[in-house]
């Protein structure tokens, strides 16, 4: 049942009528760019988001912490054999500070455990190459997985080729910390020919010259509240992360995300300025190296989670057409009454996923048990095709898909704010480990440190 007096015409109207995310998401990606955690345009957007929440009339705080921050610098990847050239590549985030390798390469098709016991032997001291996908029924792996069984194996480093055309080489972290072994994000061109040559009987030798760095840094979570008026220690959280990486000007990963909750806090600070529960706004740093952002602030606020009645994470989020419940079976009557009222902007009370998922900001929340909320969405104009890669730039985001975002999003949190009680419960210790068994996430998990 929606809350009693939710005015959902009002935000809707806001969030459609009056929506500046799209050209405060201009000046984010044309002045600042990519932003790499611990870099300047990391503090500059971080302050840009600061001053955004200023202008709305909240008082933005900064939870400021320190992280090993990684900057590449020179990499050159050269194929030797049997007409040498240069491989259109990136280095993957976390890579070694300096990596000189000659080496041939193997074939490990989808990178996985059982590709790698297959060829045995033939892994070690060979870079391995493998594409993003997964075999039929398994989960997919994260690059951090592949690169972890690489290095299991006694490979010399890590060859990943995109699922996406057009030269497009992606990066992204390959490890927790510094890496033991170079990792490499190769065009699908580029592993195409590569594979051609090696099924041909060709030996293929590839050359890598790699050097970056590694450096103390200092980085802030940017938050800011509307105050409960009667349950103020009940908070409804939505977060983004600010963070992205450098080779285009991280427009949909994540700039969307924190356009989307920039403007929900304008929407609900305008429309719902007093409401029941806190309702809390976070533009995470540092997710891309590791979601340090949100774990921070977990550890930091972690005797006050089990008050958190929601958090709702906003991370490529595309047109919405649905929502994503982790733990939830189907979805909770509020949701379904919500997606009921909000099918004029594309929302299905039949679109609904249950399944966890891991590898963005709603993690450590979803693992200490408080409900997780997200938007099902499409992403327009080749967003995704785009990831992690040189084109991910402002002009690839849908401007009504980003305002659909906010309309949904601000009608969302201020349900949540707003009901007379909890809408979900907490998720025992119990609960959050059948949770993740059945998603198949905790060999995943394991490469993080987590026990159940």
């Amino acid at each position: 049942m929606l809350p009693e007096g939710l005015d959902l015409d009002r935000l809707v109207a806001s969030a459609l009528l009056h929506n500046g995310s799209y050209e405060r998401l201009r000046w984010l990606c044309d002045h600042v760019g990519g932003r790499v955690a611990g870099s300047s345009a990391g503090e500059a957007a971080e302050q840009w988001a600061a001053e955004t929440f200023r202008g709305f009339g909240l008082e933005p705080r900064f939870e400021a912490f320190e992280i090993d921050a990684w900057e590449r610098d020179d990499l050159e990847a050269l194929a030797l054999g049997p007409s040498p050239w240069k491989l259109c590549a990136l280095s993957h985030g976390n890579s070694p500070r300096r990596a000189s390798v000659e080496a041939e390469v193997v074939d490990a098709g989808h990178g996985e455990r059982p590709d790698l016991e297959r060829l045995a032997d033939r892994v070690r001291g060979r870079w391995v190459l493998c594409d993003e996908g997964v075999a039929p029924g398994h989960r997919p792996l994260h690059r951090s997985e592949k690169l972890a069984l690489a290095a299991e194996f006694g490979a010399a480093g890590l060859l990943l080729y995109s699922s996406a055309p057009g030269n497009l080489p992606r990066t992204g972290m390959c490890a927790e910390r510094e890496a033991p072994i170079p990792g490499i994000g190769i065009s699908q061109e580029d592993g195409a020919r590569l594979k051609r040559l090696l099924a041909a009987g060709s030996t293929v030798p590839v050359r890598v010259e790699m050097s970056n760095r590694i450096r103390r840094a200092t980085v802030r979570n940017v938050l800011a509240d509307l105050p409960g008026a009667d349950s103020p220690a009940e908070v409804v959280l939505a977060g983004a992360h600010l963070d992205s990486w450098d080779p285009a000007q991280g427009a949909t990963d994540n700039g969307l995300g924190a356009a989307i909750v920039l403007d929900m806090a304008r929407v609900l600070a305008e429309n719902l300025p007093r409401p029941r529960r806190t309702l809390r706004f976070a533009l995470w740093a540092a997710e891309e190296i590791g979601l340090l952002g949100s774990k921070h602030h977990a550890r930091l606020h972690a005797t006050e989670l089990a008050d958190y009645c929601a958090v709702l994470n906003f991370d490529m989020t595309g047109t919405p057409h649905g929502y994503w419940i982790p733990g939830e079976q189907e979805p909770p009557a509020l949701f379904r009454e919500l997606a009921e009222r909000l099918d004029g902007l594309g929302m299905d009370p039949a679109s609904f996923d249950g399944k966890a998922g891991l590898h963005s900001d709603h993690q450590p929340f979803m693992l200490e048990g408080v409900p997780v909320v997200g938007l099902l969405g499409r992403l327009e104009g080749q967003g995704g095709h785009y990831y992690h890669a040189v084109g991910d730039t402002f002009e690839k985001v849908s401007k009504p898909g980003l305002c659909h975002a906010v309309a949904v999003g601000a009608c969302t949190m201020a349900a949540l704010a707003q009901a007379e009680l909890r809408p979900m419960e907490h998720r025992t210790r119990e609960r959050v480990v059948r949770m993740v068994t059945d998603a198949d996430l905790l060999e995943a998990l394991a490469v993080e440190g987590w026990r159940p």
